[in-house]
Protein backbone atom coordinates (compact mmCIF):
# COMPACT_ATOMS: atom_id res chain seq x y z
CA UNK A 1 0.00 0.00 0.00
CA UNK A 2 1.09 3.23 -0.72
CA UNK A 3 2.09 5.63 2.45
CA UNK A 4 3.27 8.57 0.98
CA UNK A 5 2.38 10.79 -1.88
CA UNK A 6 6.41 11.47 -2.37
CA UNK A 7 6.79 7.67 -3.17
CA UNK A 8 10.57 7.60 -4.18
CA UNK A 9 11.96 10.63 -3.52
CA UNK A 10 15.43 11.52 -1.55
CA UNK A 11 15.75 14.36 0.02
CA UNK A 12 19.35 13.19 0.56
CA UNK A 13 19.96 13.84 -3.36
CA UNK A 14 19.66 17.63 -2.11
CA UNK A 15 22.06 17.18 -0.06
CA UNK A 16 24.87 18.73 -1.94
CA UNK A 17 23.42 22.49 -1.68
CA UNK A 18 23.00 22.60 2.10
CA UNK A 19 25.49 24.02 4.44
CA UNK A 20 28.54 22.09 5.28
CA UNK A 21 27.92 22.09 9.01
CA UNK A 22 23.88 20.76 8.06
CA UNK A 23 25.39 18.05 5.77
CA UNK A 24 27.50 16.66 8.77
CA UNK A 25 24.84 16.61 11.37
CA UNK A 26 22.33 15.54 9.15
CA UNK A 27 24.28 12.27 7.78
CA UNK A 28 25.67 11.26 11.17
CA UNK A 29 22.09 11.10 12.15
CA UNK A 30 22.08 8.04 9.59
CA UNK A 31 25.13 6.96 10.26
CA UNK A 32 26.26 7.30 14.10
CA UNK A 33 24.21 6.52 15.94
CA UNK A 34 24.25 7.57 19.60
CA UNK A 35 25.17 4.27 21.99
CA UNK A 36 23.06 4.06 25.48
CA UNK A 37 24.40 5.78 28.29
CA UNK A 38 21.28 7.81 30.19
CA UNK A 39 18.94 5.08 30.16
CA UNK A 40 19.18 2.04 31.93
CA UNK A 41 18.77 -1.07 29.75
CA UNK A 42 15.25 -1.99 30.93
CA UNK A 43 14.16 1.93 30.51
CA UNK A 44 15.65 1.74 27.06
CA UNK A 45 13.68 -1.37 26.15
CA UNK A 46 10.56 0.12 27.96
CA UNK A 47 11.09 3.48 25.93
CA UNK A 48 11.51 1.33 22.29
CA UNK A 49 8.26 -0.22 23.27
CA UNK A 50 6.69 2.93 23.87
CA UNK A 51 7.79 4.79 20.96
CA UNK A 52 6.59 1.76 18.75
CA UNK A 53 3.44 2.40 19.87
CA UNK A 54 3.39 6.68 19.16
CA UNK A 55 5.26 5.85 15.82
CA UNK A 56 4.99 2.86 14.02
CA UNK A 57 7.10 2.29 11.61
CA UNK A 58 5.38 -1.00 10.69
CA UNK A 59 6.81 -1.22 6.79
CA UNK A 60 10.31 -0.94 8.00
CA UNK A 61 12.78 -3.86 8.99
CA UNK A 62 14.87 -3.11 11.93
CA UNK A 63 17.69 -1.97 10.09
CA UNK A 64 15.63 0.26 8.54
CA UNK A 65 13.58 2.28 11.30
CA UNK A 66 14.14 5.39 12.18
CA UNK A 67 16.04 5.34 15.60
CA UNK A 68 14.52 7.48 18.29
CA UNK A 69 15.69 6.04 21.76
CA UNK A 70 19.26 6.40 21.08
CA UNK A 71 18.71 9.62 20.35
CA UNK A 72 16.44 10.93 23.52
CA UNK A 73 19.10 9.24 25.51
CA UNK A 74 22.28 11.50 24.04
CA UNK A 75 19.90 14.65 24.55
CA UNK A 76 18.97 13.68 28.38
CA UNK A 77 22.65 12.68 28.83
CA UNK A 78 24.01 16.04 26.93
CA UNK A 79 21.64 17.56 28.81
CA UNK A 80 20.99 19.22 25.47
CA UNK A 81 17.19 20.23 26.63
CA UNK A 82 15.09 23.19 25.85
CA UNK A 83 15.70 24.49 29.38
CA UNK A 84 12.11 25.00 30.24
CA UNK A 85 9.73 23.46 32.06
CA UNK A 86 6.11 23.80 32.95
CA UNK A 87 4.88 24.50 36.52
CA UNK A 88 4.79 21.11 38.12
CA UNK A 89 6.95 19.25 36.43
CA UNK A 90 10.68 18.37 36.91
CA UNK A 91 13.74 18.77 34.83
CA UNK A 92 13.71 16.37 31.85
CA UNK A 93 16.18 13.88 33.24
CA UNK A 94 13.78 12.95 36.22
CA UNK A 95 10.96 13.66 34.48
CA UNK A 96 11.54 10.74 31.90
CA UNK A 97 12.48 8.34 34.77
CA UNK A 98 9.50 8.77 36.57
CA UNK A 99 7.49 9.02 33.39
CA UNK A 100 8.59 5.67 32.44
CA UNK A 101 8.57 4.46 36.52
CA UNK A 102 4.81 5.46 36.17
CA UNK A 103 4.37 3.09 32.61
CA UNK A 104 5.05 0.31 34.51
CA UNK A 105 3.21 1.32 37.65
CA UNK A 106 0.23 1.55 35.47
CA UNK A 107 0.90 -1.76 33.42
CA UNK A 108 1.14 -3.71 36.74
CA UNK A 109 -2.49 -2.14 38.20
CA UNK A 110 -4.22 -3.38 34.94
CA UNK A 111 -2.54 -6.31 33.53
CA UNK A 112 0.01 -7.69 36.63
CA UNK A 113 3.54 -7.51 34.46
CA UNK A 114 5.40 -4.94 32.23
CA UNK A 115 4.75 -2.55 29.36
CA UNK A 116 7.04 -4.95 27.06
CA UNK A 117 5.07 -8.68 28.16
CA UNK A 118 1.79 -6.55 26.80
CA UNK A 119 0.14 -6.67 23.63
CA UNK A 120 -0.32 -3.68 21.46
CA UNK A 121 -3.74 -3.52 22.48
CA UNK A 122 -2.80 -3.35 25.97
CA UNK A 123 0.13 -1.36 25.68
CA UNK A 124 -2.20 1.47 24.10
CA UNK A 125 -5.23 1.26 26.65
CA UNK A 126 -2.18 1.98 29.21
CA UNK A 127 -0.57 4.73 27.27
CA UNK A 128 -4.43 6.10 26.69
CA UNK A 129 -4.78 6.12 30.83
CA UNK A 130 -1.75 8.27 30.81
CA UNK A 131 -2.88 10.56 28.17
CA UNK A 132 -6.02 11.35 29.76
CA UNK A 133 -4.83 11.69 33.43
CA UNK A 134 -6.96 8.67 34.90
CA UNK A 135 -3.44 6.49 34.91
CA UNK A 136 -2.85 3.97 38.23
CA UNK A 137 0.35 4.66 40.00
CA UNK A 138 2.17 6.84 42.91
CA UNK A 139 3.96 8.05 40.21
CA UNK A 140 1.37 9.89 39.22
CA UNK A 141 0.16 11.45 42.40
CA UNK A 142 3.30 13.73 42.05
CA UNK A 143 3.88 14.13 37.82
CA UNK A 144 0.95 14.80 35.90
CA UNK A 145 0.38 11.82 33.52
CA UNK A 146 -1.18 14.18 30.66
CA UNK A 147 1.59 16.35 30.74
CA UNK A 148 4.00 13.70 30.86
CA UNK A 149 2.67 12.26 28.23
CA UNK A 150 2.71 15.79 25.85
CA UNK A 151 6.04 16.42 26.98
CA UNK A 152 7.47 12.68 25.45
CA UNK A 153 4.90 13.08 22.11
CA UNK A 154 6.41 16.17 21.91
CA UNK A 155 10.39 14.66 21.87
CA UNK A 156 9.42 11.49 20.14
CA UNK A 157 7.77 13.04 17.20
CA UNK A 158 10.90 15.63 17.16
CA UNK A 159 13.31 13.21 16.95
CA UNK A 160 11.75 11.17 14.33
CA UNK A 161 11.22 14.23 12.20
CA UNK A 162 14.99 15.56 12.32
CA UNK A 163 15.56 11.84 10.26
CA UNK A 164 15.56 12.34 6.70
CA UNK A 165 13.49 8.91 5.84
CA UNK A 166 10.53 11.05 7.38
CA UNK A 167 11.36 14.14 5.43
CA UNK A 168 11.05 11.63 2.40
CA UNK A 169 7.49 11.15 3.58
CA UNK A 170 6.20 14.64 3.53
CA UNK A 171 8.65 15.85 0.56
CA UNK A 172 10.54 17.89 2.41
CA UNK A 173 13.59 18.65 0.67
CA UNK A 174 15.88 19.80 3.40
CA UNK A 175 17.46 22.53 4.44
CA UNK A 176 17.03 25.85 1.97
CA UNK A 177 19.93 27.20 2.27
CA UNK A 178 21.89 28.08 0.92
CA UNK A 179 19.92 28.60 -2.21
CA UNK A 180 17.13 29.68 -0.50
CA UNK A 181 13.32 29.89 -1.44
CA UNK A 182 12.31 31.88 -4.62
CA UNK A 183 8.77 30.87 -5.65
CA UNK A 184 6.72 31.40 -2.22
CA UNK A 185 3.10 32.09 -3.79
CA UNK A 186 0.39 29.37 -2.18
CA UNK A 187 1.25 25.79 -4.32
CA UNK A 188 4.19 27.71 -6.25
CA UNK A 189 7.57 25.33 -5.84
CA UNK A 190 10.84 25.80 -7.01
CA UNK A 191 12.28 23.53 -8.93
CA UNK A 192 14.18 21.33 -6.56
CA UNK A 193 11.19 20.52 -4.68
CA UNK A 194 9.69 17.03 -4.75
CA UNK A 195 6.15 16.87 -6.33
CA UNK A 196 3.44 14.29 -5.14
CA UNK A 197 3.65 11.34 -7.19
CA UNK A 198 -0.43 10.86 -6.34
CA UNK A 199 -2.96 13.28 -5.39
CA UNK A 200 -3.22 11.56 -1.74
CA UNK A 201 -2.77 14.36 1.11
CA UNK A 202 -0.85 13.54 4.69
CA UNK A 203 -4.62 13.71 6.12
CA UNK A 204 -5.93 10.80 4.39
CA UNK A 205 -3.10 8.54 4.81
CA UNK A 206 -3.27 9.22 8.73
CA UNK A 207 -7.49 8.74 8.69
CA UNK A 208 -6.41 5.77 6.43
CA UNK A 209 -3.80 4.29 8.76
CA UNK A 210 -5.44 5.37 11.82
CA UNK A 211 -7.73 3.02 14.76
CA UNK A 212 -10.14 4.46 17.37
CA UNK A 213 -9.61 3.94 20.95
CA UNK A 214 -5.76 4.33 20.41
CA UNK A 215 -3.59 7.04 21.90
CA UNK A 216 -3.06 9.97 19.97
CA UNK A 217 0.11 9.54 17.41
CA UNK A 218 -0.44 5.92 17.65
CA UNK A 219 -1.63 2.54 15.24
CA UNK A 220 -0.94 4.43 12.18
CA UNK A 221 1.02 7.62 11.05
CA UNK A 222 2.75 8.28 7.48
CA UNK A 223 5.71 6.05 7.87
Amino acid sequence: MKRSPYEGFDPLGQSDHWEDRTRELVLARIGQVPPRRFFTEDEADLLDAVVDRLIPQPDRNAGEAVPITPFIDQMLFEDDTDGFRKEAMPWDQQLWRLALQGLEETTAARYGTRFTALDDGQRDDVLAAVQTGEAEGQVWRRLPPAAAFDKIMQEVVAVYYAHPAAWAEIGWPGPASKRGYMRTGYGQRDPWQPKESSPVSSVAIVTRSGSGGSPSGSAGGTH
